[in-house]
Formats: structure tokens, sequence, C-alpha cells
């Protein structure tokens, strides 16, 4: 009988234990998955960046077949792209991030956020497909002493590829577990814009402006000096040259950003009354900077050129020349955004409400009780307890 009655009470408390774990595990949050999002974002940028600098080693190693090399200056070129993509999409990622953090259920602009990453990973995923081809045939090439550098070519662009792919996913994730939070108060109104919004992105505009004209200013330098050397060949200072001519107009162009971001902000002083002409400056600015990116996109395959083809005492000079032009067409995307997010702002007054946003309950993890199959299975033991006991 002593031994029945510890019997029954160790079961007590083992059921008592079992009681007392939740049959549902913890559910990821919003907040969770918006991290795990910009964490794969800024994964992507380091494989565009190990494509770049494996296919470097290749296609400046002069030791090799011309052949092999193009090979892998195809790709090389196509990495700047890919890495560009990448932190288009980190830059969403995080601005998603701030979203959910925000704890508003903003669902327009998760939306707008979600939908410029699955478009930019759309993207990105097709640019690699369409290499896999020519970083196979590289892997296949390259002799003995390379092979390290196609193999990790060849890795990281499969792997790039399933990042993004599961960025996508966890996009669609995020969207779902948003769309599913019950909000916690009536909707509520919030103010959209202020004039010192206003100010920020004025700020901001000249800030990229003074960029792109220091951008121009270095490319037109580093031309210079390859141009103006006679120890150079004559075709690589020509081509340099072509190039030259080209940053003296983005100069210009540069330096006209530069005087209406001055403008501008004059302008914004009193946004109400100089609306007429804040508009027709942000056209002109909008139209400047798009014609700077189509010059610098129209001298891709010159600038990678002359980088594929500069002496050892000019390396410095065109590898320069080449990250300023990279660095210049992601700046002036910057500021074509915020120009496009100026023209917003100016247009809701302060006070007014852009849409109704509701609080989000706490993301926490979701628990539930013992369900109906956990009593039946208490119920059996306890049967079969009596049963034992009244046996004795």
């Amino acid at each position: 009988m002593i031994c029945i009655k510890k019997t029954i009470i160790f079961l007590a408390f083992f059921i008592a234990a079992l009681m007392c774990i939740p049959v549902n595990a913890a559910e990821e949050t919003a907040d969770d998955v918006a991290v795990e999002i910009v964490e794969h974002s800024e994964e992507l940028i380091g494989l565009c960046v190990t494509i770049h600098d494996e296919t470097e080693k290749i296609a400046d190693d002069k030791s090799l077949d011309q052949d092999l090399r193009e090979l892998a200056e195809g790709i090389h070129v196509c990495s700047h792209e890919l890495e560009s993509i990448a932190e288009h999409i980190n830059e969403h990622a995080l601005e998603l991030q701030n979203i959910v953090a925000s704890g508003t259920a903003d669902s327009v602009a998760i939306a707008e956020a979600v939908n410029e990453i699955k478009e930019h990973c759309g993207e990105f995923s097709t640019m690699v497909e369409a290499k896999h081809e020519e970083i196979h045939d590289l892997v296949f090439s390259v002799p003995e002493s390379h092979e390290d550098y196609a193999d990790a070519t060849h890795d990281a662009a499969h792997e790039a590829g399933e990042v993004a792919e599961h960025i996508i996913k966890h996009t669609s994730e995020l969207e779902t577990i948003v769309a599913a939070e019950p909000a916690t108060a009536s909707a509520k109104t919030t103010l959209c814009t202020t004039n010192g919004d206003v100010t920020v992105k004025v700020t901001e505009i000249k800030g990229y402006s003074d960029e792109l004209f220091s951008s121009a200013e270095s490319i037109l330098l580093d031309t210079k000096a390859i141009v103006k050397d006679d120890t150079v060949d004559q075709e690589i200072r020509d081509l340099a040259k072509t190039i030259h001519l080209v940053s003296h107009k983005l100069e210009d162009i540069g330096a006209d950003l530069q005087e209406d971001s001055a403008e501008l902000e004059t302008l914004t002083a009193d946004p109400t009354a100089n609306e007429a002409a804040i508009k027709a400056l942000i056209a002109k600015m909008e139209t400047n900077t798009a014609n700077y990116t189509a010059m610098l996109q129209e001298q891709h395959e010159n600038i990678h050129e002359l980088v594929f083809v500069a002496p050892e005492s000019r390396e410095d000079n065109a590898d320069a020349v080449h990250d300023n032009a990279h660095s210049a067409e992601d700046i002036a995307d910057h500021l074509s955004e915020q120009l496009t997010g100026f023209t917003t702002a100016l247009n809701t007054p302060a006070g007014q409400t852009t849409q109704s946003q509701a609080t989000l309950a706490p993301a926490t993890a979701k628990t539930s009780a013992p369900g109906f199959s956990a009593l039946l299975a208490l119920c059996a033991v306890l049967g079969t307890v009596a049963c034992l006991v009244r046996r004795k």
C-alpha cells in the first residue's frame, strides 16, 4: 500500500508538471522576422563582396589566358551591380525593421518596404541566374593556382541566390504576422509631416549633392593623372581621356545640384508661399540627377576596361575612378529617393493625417492551456491508479 501511495504521489507531480508545459511553442514575432531580413540582407552584401574580390584576383592576373581573364571580368562587373542591389535591399530592410519596431500597424509603409525588397530580390536572383553558366565555365577553366578563387566565386553566387529567396520568404511571413496582429487600441491618427520633415530632407539633399560633386571631381583628377602620363600606352591614355571629358560634365551637374539644393533650403523657409518654385526646382534636380546617372552608366564599359588595362603604375588611379563611379551611382539613387520623398512631404500639410494607424499589441510568445487530449490522458492515468488501489 505504501508503494502504491508513493506511486500516486509521483504520478500526481508528474502530471502537474506536464500540465505546466504549453501545448503550442512560441511563435516568431514581427520584430524577429524583421531582424532576420536585415541579417540576410547584410549577408547578401558580404557574398557580393566575395564574388567581387575573388573574380578580381583572376581578372587582374596577367599571367592567365586572356579569354579566362575576360570571363572573370564579366562576372566581376556584374558583382558591382549585385552589390548595389544588395545595398538597396539592406536599406529597405532597415526601414522595415524601424517601422515594425515603432509599434504601429502602418500597413501602407510596410507594404511599400516589402514590395521594394521583393522587387530588388527578384532582380538580384535574375542577375545571378544569368551568370550561372559563366561561373561554372570559370570553375572548369581556371588553372589549379586559381581554383580557390573560382570555387569561392561559385559558392558565393549559389549561396547568394538562396539568401535572396529566404529574404522573399521572410517578407511574406512578416506580412502575414502583421496582418494577424490584433490591435490593442482603436485606430488613431498621427501627424505625417511637419516643416521639420522638410528641413531634414533638404539637409540630406544638400549632402548628397555635395557628394556627387566630389565624386565627379575625383574621377576628373584620377583620369587626368593617367592622360598626362607619357609612360602609359597611348590607347590607354585615350580611354582615360574619354572618361575624363565626361567627368567635366558630371562635375557641372554636381555644381548645379549644389546650387539648387542651397536655393531649395532658402525656399523651404516658407514652403506654402514658394510651393510652385519649389516644385519646379525639384523637377529640375530630378532631371539633373537622372542625367548624372545615365552618363555614368554609359561609361561603365570604359571604366572597367581602364581598370583591366591600366599598368601597375596607374592601378591606383584606375581603381579610384572605378570606385568613385560606382559610389556616385549609389549616391545619385539616394538623392533621387530623397527628392521624391521631399515632394511627398511637401504635399502633406502639417497636422494632416495620411491614414489611420492601429497600435500593435506587444509581440509575445503565445502559449495555451493543455488541450482536450491532455485531459483524456490524465483521466486514463488516474483510472489506472484507481484500479490498482482497488485490486490491492
